[in-house]
């Protein structure tokens, strides 16, 4: 290899580095852009991570496939029922410092972002530019929905003496309809078992 040679080699080789190197400022910036949320977060109950889960698997956690069997691109739906039904230990913050990346809201986000994001693009590396897209879009999905202003709480319906008591009665009603039935299928089957002992004896 001639010197001309070993100059375009090497300037090949710092372009790519420089490429590179764009790249991961970019990626580091659009991470710096996810840091949108308040710095009072609310505390999260486990109810609230677990429908933050699902919503935000429903909203971003689909992609296009090729079906062998339909020949034609379908959409497949990421899967995740365990997570919502029994949310992740450090999603849920009912005390201390809410703000920090270790829990609560911020660590919601960042955990189902990369859940999703090995769904959707299980080759590409975890930190990189198309994640960090990802979260940053996740985030405003969240701040757009007023997640943060409790609109996934649970709802309380707070019952007057006589709506308690009008339940009360159509329970008693149900378990006493209930009861009459199983009563009329075991006096069927006295009946029944009854005439079978007699013929066996007479």
């Amino acid at each position: 290899m001639n010197e001309v040679e070993r100059l375009i080699k090497r300037g090949r080789e710092l372009e790519a580095s420089f490429a590179s190197l764009d790249v991961k400022i970019a990626t580091h910036k659009k991470y710096d852009e996810c840091n949108v949320l308040p710095s009072n977060l609310p505390y999260v109950t486990a109810a609230e991570a677990g429908k933050a889960f699902k919503l935000l698997c429903k909203k971003f956690g689909k992609k296009k496939v090729w079906s062998e069997y339909r020949k034609e691109w379908v959409t497949k739906k990421m899967r995740g029922q365990v997570w919502e039904k029994h949310p992740r230990k450090c999603w849920v913050c009912l005390s201390g410092d809410p703000n920090t990346l270790g829990k609560g809201w911020r660590r919601i986000i960042h955990d189902v972002s990369h859940m999703i994001h090995q769904f959707l693009r299980p080759t590409f590396q975890g930190h990189c530019f198309q994640h960090a897209e990802l979260e940053l879009e996740m985030v405003k999905y969240v701040l757009q929905q007023d997640w943060l202003k409790g609109s996934l709480k649970p709802k309380i319906n707070v019952l007057s003496k006589d709506e308690k008591k009008q339940n009360k009665i159509k329970n008693l009603q149900s378990l006493i309809k209930r009861w009459e039935i199983k009563n009329k299928t075991t006096l069927t089957y006295l009946k029944k078992y009854k005439t079978k002992l007699k013929r066996l004896i007479n």
